[in-house]
């Protein structure tokens, strides 16, 4: 993935992707908390998931350990974990990428199709959870 999208959004808005290594090396400061199904992250400035779909991957890692015996449960926990994470974004395209990438990580893990109620209600929740807004304000 690129660093930035274009040179105008850098100008206008200081738009600028953290690199995945940064991202990772980060979340492994948190690794306690970024691997616990029911810790809340909200992430002010969240662009199109770099911190948030991995934060879900590892989430969505501690469940598959702990449940993947149960399907209720894991269906259960992975949503829990979906739940947890918030974020903020400024650009609304960029809002609208996040919840699709956080949307196709978790239906991905759970093999869900968009008919699913289960997928619907993932939707739903991150319609809410991850909203167009500005942070600072």
């Amino acid at each position: 993935m690129s660093l930035i999208k274009s040179k105008k959004r850098v100008a206008d808005h200081g738009e600028v992707f953290t690199p995945d290594w940064m991202v990772e090396k980060m979340l492994d400061l948190v690794k306690g908390e970024a691997e616990r199904i029911d810790s809340r992250f909200l992430e002010p400035a969240c662009g199109s998931g770099n911190f948030l779909v991995p934060i879900l991957q590892r989430k969505l890692a501690a469940v598959e350990l702990k449940f993947s015996k149960s399907d209720f449960e894991k269906r259960h926990y992975a949503l829990l974990a979906l739940m947890c994470c918030y974020g903020i974004e400024l650009l609304d395209d960029n809002i609208a990428e996040c919840r699709a990438n956080m949307l196709e990580v978790f239906a991905e893990y759970l093999n869900l199709e968009e008919s699913d109620e289960l997928y619907r209600a993932a939707s739903f929740v991150l319609s809410l959870n991850l909203v167009h807004g500005d942070a600072m304000t």
